[in-house]
């Protein structure tokens, strides 16, 4: 019997655990990368949302985030327009892997020389906690 209450008891904690992970709200003000995707905003400033999926791991000054099952790369370093405008870099201080982070910036809508469509470029990016 003692085994039995013991699993159940088990059982009960991780599914609170289950439902506290699927309860948790985005921060407000901003979109999952899901909901980016499913509804371009090309070329307008937007907040988004999401997991860090590996910071410095790539060959570029680039990042995946992750969330709503879709993922985009987040562009940090200086970015140039077709024109040859300079979009100034965000920081990652602090950024590390398995970070949930908001990032406010727009998303790429044309390639061009330096950038392909789908691109997200950052302009600011924060963790939650400090308050953003």
């Amino acid at each position: 019997m003692k085994i039995i209450i013991t699993i159940l008891l088990s059982l009960f904690i991780i599914g609170l655990s289950l439902v506290a992970c699927i309860g948790e709200e985005k921060p407000e003000g901003t979109v999952t990368v899901a909901e980016l995707l499913q509804n371009p905003m090309y070329e307008t400033e937007v907040r988004i949302y999401g997991e860090v999926r590996g910071i410095g791991e790539l060959a570029c000054t680039c990042f995946p985030l992750a969330s709503g099952g879709e993922t985009v790369l987040v562009w940090y370093d200086t970015k140039v327009e077709n024109d040859g405008t300079l979009q100034p870099a965000a920081s990652v201080e602090g950024i590390n892997k398995g970070d949930e982070i908001i990032v406010t910036g727009k998303l790429k809508g044309e390639g061009g020389v330096h950038y392909s469509k789908g691109d997200f470029w950052a302009k600011v990016i924060v963790l939650p906690l400090q308050g953003n």
